[in-house]
């Protein structure tokens, strides 16, 4: 078990540090070469962009050929070889056609990990927060790290650390061992039109597409907020700290979820993401204000998804969790950050203010429409148990 826990391990770390370099950096970066704020937007909504089209395809893809990891090698090789056009040249429509082709593959290819993973773990899967651990840990590496070493190094280096660590992700998966398993199919799924249809589950999913859609200034525009009072040291700990509170968050969530009802929880994580961008607009020169709203990621970010994911356990039956996950990742995560990020982008060149005021009233939204949905929160539809968020 010990060597599969290692190997598993390393694509996670790998994968993240990539993410934590993009993520508060690449901004930055785009901003040092030039560019305005709609066109930061735009890029760093492609990756968001990318994760509603390449999970299905990609699932589909590996379903029907029951090659799974050689797909997820393959498709590693080609994030590579696609970011490191960035290396080239840093002209708008090069980055952009980067940014789509790698976030195809690289997006692609995370949902297949995962599967293979639990795969791997088959009978062991409580093994499984022990290895996705491991990906937080790249990421708050990325984050601090990163924000030390641009303040020794210009931040031109930023494409070629971005392709080291796709390339450390691809080669992780050269390691990874063919599973024996074979994946458990359902072959008369149940329709989730009907389901879908009930205004209940559309508040809901609705509500949930908002909450990922206000988190788009901050992944779009918070290193770039935050560079006018601190240094980069300074912002790669404050996201730091954000990823340690969804690390807590993450660890206490299914006592949470076991005392205390799911719809008390997920609307208490919704209001306290409301006073998160709240804060941001009004107190991003009062540090105590802004470690408070690194600290609401634990609510934000952490619950939110933890809850979100125990209510499609228990509103989709078994036969319809596929379709479920595709829906979530698709509609409400792929689509909600990538128009939240460039209609922040929008917002930002008037007032920087003003994107996180949008954020707060978008988060206000959703809350809203979660109390008008609350019922759909509380029955259970499936016809099974559930145990927390760990499925």
């Amino acid at each position: 078990m010990s060597h599969i826990y290692v190997r598993l391990s390393a694509f996670y770390f790998c994968n993240c540090v990539a993410l934590g370099l993009i993520l508060p950096f690449w901004g930055l970066y785009m901003e040092k070469q030039g560019y305005s704020a709609p066109e930061i937007a735009l890029v760093s909504a492609l990756l968001m962009l990318t994760n509603v089209i390449a999970p299905p395809v990609w699932g589909w893809w590996a379903d029907q050929s029951g090659r799974r990891l050689t797909l997820i090698r393959w498709g590693a090789a080609a994030a590579v070889l696609c970011f490191a056009v960035n290396l080239v040249h840093s002209d708008l429509h090069l980055m952009v056609l980067a940014f789509l082709c790698c976030g195809f593959f690289w997006q692609g290819i995370n949902a297949q990990f995962e599967a293979l993973t639990l795969t791997l773990l088959a009978g062991q899967s409580r093994n499984y927060s022990r290895i996705r651990l491991w990906g937080s840990v790249g990421f708050v590496c990325a984050v601090s790290g990163g924000g030390w070493l641009f303040d020794q190094i210009s931040l031109d280096q930023l494409p070629l650390l971005v392709v080291l660590s796709l390339a450390l992700m691809w080669l992780s998966t050269m390691l990874v061992p063919q599973p024996h398993a074979k994946a458990r199919h359902y072959p008369d799924p149940s329709p989730v039109g009907p389901l879908l249809r009930q205004p209940a589950v559309l508040l809901i999913l609705s509500a949930i597409a908002l909450i990922y859609f206000s988190h788009g200034t901050y992944y779009g525009f918070y290193s770039i907020y935050l560079q006018q009072h601190y240094d980069n040291s300074q912002i790669g700990l404050l996201w730091s700290l954000a990823v340690a509170a969804e690390l807590l968050a993450f660890a206490m969530l299914p006592k949470w979820l076991k005392r205390y009802p799911l719809h008390h929880l997920l609307l208490i994580s919704v209001g306290a993401t409301c006073l998160r961008w709240l804060g941001l607009a009004f107190g991003a020169d009062w540090l105590g204000v802004l470690l408070g709203c690194q600290l609401l990621h634990a609510l934000s970010f952490s619950a939110v998804h933890a809850c979100t994911m125990e209510w499609l356990h228990r509103r989709f039956r078994i036969q319809q969790q596929g379709r479920a996950q595709a829906l979530y990742y698709a509609f409400c995560v792929g689509a909600g950050q990538a128009g939240g990020t460039i209609a922040s982008g929008w917002f930002w060149q008037y007032s920087q203010q003003a994107a996180f005021l949008l954020s707060a009233l978008i988060a206000a939204v959703a809350l809203l429409l979660l109390m008008l949905g609350q019922h759909g929160l509380v029955s259970d539809h499936t016809d099974r148990t559930c145990a927390g968020p760990d499925h």
